[in-house]
């Protein structure tokens, strides 16, 4: 359960190691853009591009994982409804099975 979280950190940390670094001036070129920054505003903005672009594509699987679940709860729900009124028709069918009536000898 925690096994992602301690990778992602862990993956944070290296990240921002690497980032901090290497922190020299650098000259970004992007079609008609030409600006001036650091090296590490371009790591963290490309791993921060990279999270984003990530969330957006997961997003409608995990969507889709929600309401799968709540739907299998629902069936567990009305199966175990159902369980127990046959547990309870079963109840009454052995009570009334020991109460059979009584025959009189004349």
């Amino acid at each position: 359960m925690y096994l992602p979280l301690v990778l992602s950190f862990l993956m944070i940390l290296g990240i921002t190691i690497f980032a901090l670094q290497n922190g020299k001036p650098l000259e970004v070129k992007f079609l008609l853009w030409h600006f001036e920054t650091s090296q590490i505003a371009v790591i963290l903005g490309s791993v921060l591009i990279g999270a984003v672009i990530v969330s957006i594509f997961s997003l409608p699987l995990l969507i889709k994982k929600h309401f799968r679940e709540k739907r299998l709860a629902k069936q567990l729900r009305e199966i175990e409804q159902k369980s127990q009124e046959l547990k309870n028709q079963s109840q009454q069918k052995q009570s009334s099975a020991f109460t059979s009536p009584t025959i009189q000898l004349l």
